[in-house]
């Protein structure tokens, strides 16, 4: 039998949070010993979980690095071969996760074979379906009566490729599009966000259209006029450099959309060319929004080097571009676990399961960028009332 959703979220916290540790571990040995063989020549431990070791701190999700990790009789072992390796603290860590881990083997299953059955069984449904989603949609409603804004939808589409005249960096285009804006007497003021530091002798966001050109190596901001109300533009009033928000007060009505057009050259890290363990792409939810479909088209030269991964966690959370990889975050994570597919691109998006206005908007953003996309791969989440405050993220783990 599988397990439920409450289970699983508990054992991936848990897997992160070992993995975090190991790979402090591994760090913490000489570089000659943070090799397979190293590390079972320098322990004198088995090579087979030395293999098993690294395995779990290379795992993609919590939940594999569960599924990776040697057994309690090796963990043991290997507790009593890195005691004179490692500094007290680093110790004590050590020993935590694995206390935890043979607890949660006695708590979840009959033994570390069985919770691997466990989790790789399917998800085992005791609970409502429902109950989450109607959790959310009460915690919607109430931001949005308590902040009288809300927006109806968020699409927003992640394009990521190596920067052709900064070899450093990725080349990162994005397009976030919000309809359904609601603002209500009272409430603050439409801010939208963007993580670049801000330009000199900015003025404000330009005008994008369909005929529009990026150009690869300028920062640009804009908003596209053709999937925007009339008068949005014209209604931004200011910016704030110390938070790079860009205000639009008054709206020109009470029920209005806007799509942003963005083109960062020099932000995000390209681990083609630099030791750079991780590259994300995040969305934060500022203001209460019943739906959210996020795309990331990463260039398959990358792809091809990395693994996927996708979070919730709060919005606070500081990341620096190129260093935070996802297990990192565990105190931080949410229990929501978005579902993250690949999406066809092929013949014009005809068999993706995407909406036609949102398709008109991703062939928008390749046409301005220039971006052909037989060069790259697809992934794709949809949510359903995002949780408010939050910010959902989207890893590429690099090898």
């Amino acid at each position: 039998m599988g397990l439920n959703q409450q289970d699983r979220t508990e054992l991936t916290r848990l897997g992160e949070r070992i993995q975090k540790t190991f790979i402090a571990v591994r760090d913490a040995l000489p570089d000659h010993a943070q090799t397979i063989g190293g590390f079972t020549k320098y322990l004198d431990y088995n090579r087979s979980n030395s293999q098993r070791f690294f395995s779990a701190c290379k795992a993609n999700s919590g939940l594999q690095v569960l599924v990776e990790l040697p057994g309690i009789h090796a963990l043991k072992q290997l507790l009593q071969k890195l005691s004179p390796m490692l500094s007290q603290s680093l110790m004590s860590q050590v020993n935590q996760v694995v206390t935890l881990f043979v607890q949660c083997i006695e708590n979840n299953a009959k033994s570390h074979a069985d919770l691997k059955r466990r989790i790789l069984a399917p998800l085992h449904q005791i609970d409502d379906n429902n109950e989450t989603t109607n959790h959310k949609a009460q915690l919607y409603k109430a931001a949005q009566a308590l902040l009288k804004f809300s927006v109806e939808e968020i699409f927003c589409v992640y394009i990521l490729r190596k920067n052709q005249n900064d070899p450093r960096y990725l080349q990162e285009v994005a397009l976030i599009s919000k309809s359904g804006i609601n603002r209500q007497v009272g409430a603050v003021p439409f801010v939208q966000f963007y993580t670049h530091p801000h330009p000199e002798h900015f003025k404000g966001p330009i005008a994008i259209t369909r005929t529009s050109t990026l150009q690869p190596n300028e920062f640009t901001l804009g908003v596209s006029k053709e999937y925007s109300s009339a008068g949005f533009l014209e209604a931004f009033s200011t910016y704030s450099p110390s938070n790079s928000g860009l205000v639009f007060d008054p709206l020109p009505s009470n029920n209005c959309y806007v799509t942003f057009v963005f083109n960062n050259p020099d932000e995000v890290v390209n681990p083609l060319h630099q030791n750079s363990p991780c590259s994300s792409t995040s969305l934060s939810i500022k203001n209460p929004a019943k739906k959210l479909t996020m795309l990331v088209l990463l260039e398959k030269q990358i792809d091809k080097c990395s693994t996927v991964n996708i979070g919730c966690y709060h919005s606070n959370q500081k990341v620096e571009e190129g260093k935070l990889k996802a297990s990192d975050l565990w105190t931080e994570r949410f229990p929501e676990f978005p579902e993250l597919k690949i999406t066809s691109l092929e013949e014009r998006f005809a068999h993706s399961q995407l909406q036609p206005a949102q398709k008109d908007k991703l062939r928008y953003l390749l046409d301005v960028s220039g971006t052909r996309t037989d060069d790259f791969i697809c992934y794709a989440t949809e949510v359903d009332y995002p949780i408010w405050s939050s910010t959902y993220r989207i890893y590429f783990e690099h090898q």
